[in-house]
């Protein structure tokens, strides 16, 4: 009997440790799935859109141009037998920078030149037999024509020949070659790229409106975001009488007193006084943006998820930059702690307003 009990009690007591043990693993479980969702939730820093007063200015954006920017192509074809100048390399007016081969089109020369004086010979003959009698006048004529073919031939001839050695057009530095030394070329083929003058521009395109609010000769605030400190000003030195295709206006501004790391190609902002009087404009602290100026966005925080939105920026100073469209002065932006953001990752919020 007493057996039996012992052997009842021990059942009993394994019973309770599985239980226990179950239990204990569901916990266990249950706190590393809470451990993993929180893990997955991003904390950042927001803030609200404000209303700032600015200097009045318009935003124009654009890229940074040579004074004078020339394509160089082939005239002819052939096959490239030297190639004098590559990128990087300065060049001189009317210095040669590719020849092609041209040995047959030496020879086709010299056949053309033997077949004009033949032709000449037996202009000279039917017209004195002309004079005779012998010959009717259709005949000198046809025999002029020929003569003017056989002299539009050798012109041509000659002309393809002096473009097998082609030359710059201008002083300057070759920003981009485009062919190699046994390669072949046709006529409209790009050979170089030639960059020209001693000052830089920035190119941009104004809106109708921005456009009606600029002329010529007015002073401009030049901010390159890749360099840093850089203090460039410049001047509106034309305007686009007609607009695009898209209905933006073509504004080049001349750099004054550029900065020696100012290379072409770089993006750029200009400033410019506006006319209008100050407004307060919809603004957001700079460390908001994400992608740069050329893709500009941010995050916003709806339902405790962050969401990438595309935004247009204007003017900006040292701290704050104007949002034209993309956000409201409603929406939670995120201000720090982009790392890892995507579309609907669940965020916190570490500060409140």
């Amino acid at each position: 009997m007493k057996s039996r009990i012992i052997i009842l009690v021990s059942i009993i007591l394994i019973g309770l440790t599985i239980w226990k043990l179950s239990a204990n693993k569901e916990k266990m479980n249950e706190k590393l799935e809470q451990s993993m969702t929180v893990n997955t939730i991003i904390p950042v820093i927001i803030e609200k859109p404000e209303l700032t007063r600015f200097e009045n200015r318009i935003s124009l954006y654009g890229v940074i141009v040579p004074e004078n920017d020339v394509l160089i192509v082939s005239q002819t074809q052939g096959m490239i037998i030297r190639k004098y100048k590559k990128m990087g390399d300065k060049v001189h007016k009317g210095e040669v920078i590719v020849e092609i081969e041209n040995e047959v089109l030496k020879k086709s020369l010299s056949v053309a030149q033997a077949d004009y004086e033949q032709r000449y010979k037996d202009l000279q003959r039917y017209q004195s037999l002309q004079k005779q009698g012998a010959v009717a006048q259709q005949e000198v004529e046809n025999s002029q024509m020929s003569l003017r073919e056989v002299e539009e031939r050798i012109s041509n001839l000659r002309h393809q020949i002096a473009s097998t050695t082609i030359k710059s057009p201008s002083s300057g530095i070759i920003s981009k070659d485009f062919v190699d030394d046994g390669e072949w070329v046709t006529t409209g083929s790009e050979v170089a790229h030639i960059i020209s003058g001693n000052e830089l521009k920035l190119r941009a395109e104004a809106t109708e409106a921005d456009m009606l609010e600029i002329s010529k000769g007015q002073q401009a605030q030049i901010h390159i975001s890749s360099l840093k400190n850089s203090h460039i000003s410049g001047v509106v030195d034309r305007i686009a009488p007609n607009a695009n295709e898209l209905h933006f206006y073509s504004i080049e501004i001349l750099l004054k007193d550029a900065d020696g790391r100012l290379k072409p190609g770089m993006y750029a902002v200009a400033n410019i006084e506006s006319s209008e009087a100050e407004v307060p404009q919809l603004t957001l602290s700079r460390k908001s943006i994400i992608g740069g100026m050329k893709n500009p966005s941010v995050f916003i925080v709806k339902d405790g998820k962050a969401y990438k939105k595309r935004v247009q920026t204007g003017y900006y100073d040292d701290k704050r930059i104007e949002i034209k469209s993309g956000v409201s002065v409603h929406d939670t932006v995120i201000n720090s702690g982009h790392i890892n953001l995507s579309d609907e990752t669940p965020v916190y919020i570490l500060n409140r307003y």
